[in-house]
């Protein structure tokens, strides 16, 4: 993937986290600035998506710690250490961060 289809892919991807987040009925204030994209729970925790150009990964970082994701050829993100998809992982670390279950689902 080149750069350019690499931004077009993580911006299409943080646009997708917004419109679910929206969808979800979690209460979040959603801060984008940039490559970074900072989910703020009711409850002060906060989980950090960016963009990491030079490896061309999606990170997710919260309290709990931080994963790498980079695209699969089937066009979804896969966890570089474990192969876990990028929206189970980033609901089990909103639940985690909620202290209730989520489950975001792409529109």
């Amino acid at each position: 993937m080149n750069e350019t289809q690499f931004i077009e892919a993580t911006e299409a991807l943080m646009d997708q986290v917004e419109a679910a987040l929206e969808d979800s009925g979690v209460d979040a204030d959603i801060d984008r600035a940039g490559n970074v994209l900072t989910i703020e729970l009711d409850n002060g925790e906060q989980v950090v998506i960016n963009r990491h150009g030079p490896t061309q990964q999606m990170w997710l970082a919260s309290r709990r710690g931080g994963l790498h994701f980079a695209a699969s050829d089937d066009g979804s993100w896969r966890c570089t250490r474990t192969g876990a998809d990028f929206w189970q992982a980033l609901s089990e670390t909103l639940g985690a961060a909620a202290g209730e279950p989520v489950q975001l689902r792409r529109r």
